[in-house]
């Protein structure tokens, strides 16, 4: 009898997550992957760093492109978070959620700020990967993290019920 009461209350008290809250996981677990990829291939692959970088030789690109590192690193440890307690259906993901994508919202406006100031866009003729991966980057930051943010405030009540 004390067993069905158990599983009865743990029944009750598990919460099914939100809907999305899996396709918000996988893009979290892309975003935490692209992140990690995209610094060793700066970092530790030979010519990697000249293949991303849209200004290969320019020392101030090179120095403010190697300040994202750590931050970017926080943000892919957030995303990651959220992603692993999105799967395990944890509403502790909500915190996770608002940290990786503040994060990622804060980082894309920083590097749009930039690129727009320094020009980078209009190198598109002159390197053309290079630049559009910059754009691809830009994008992806500003709407994935716009998109989660909106996600996560809209199924903020699931924190108080799990």
């Amino acid at each position: 009898m004390a067993e069905l009461s158990t599983v009865a209350t743990e029944a009750a008290t598990t919460r099914k997550s939100p809907y999305g809250s899996k396709t918000l996981a996988w893009v979290f677990m892309i975003v935490t992957a692209v992140t990690i990829m995209y610094w060793m291939m700066w970092f530790a692959v030979p010519g990697g760093r000249d293949m991303l970088a849209v200004l290969p030789k320019d020392h101030t690109y090179l120095t403010f492109e190697n300040a994202f590192p750590v931050s970017d690193g926080w943000m892919a440890l957030c995303s990651l978070m959220a992603s692993i307690q999105l799967f395990r259906d944890k509403s502790s993901a909500i915190p996770w959620i608002f940290m990786g994508s503040s994060a990622g919202l804060y980082l894309g406006g920083m590097d749009i700020s930039y690129d727009i100031q320094n020009g980078i866009y209009h190198l598109l003729s002159q390197n053309f990967g290079s630049v559009v991966t910059e754009m691809i980057i830009n994008v992806a930051s500003v709407g994935i993290s716009l998109a989660a943010l909106l996600w996560g405030w809209k199924n903020r009540d699931w924190q108080c019920k799990g």
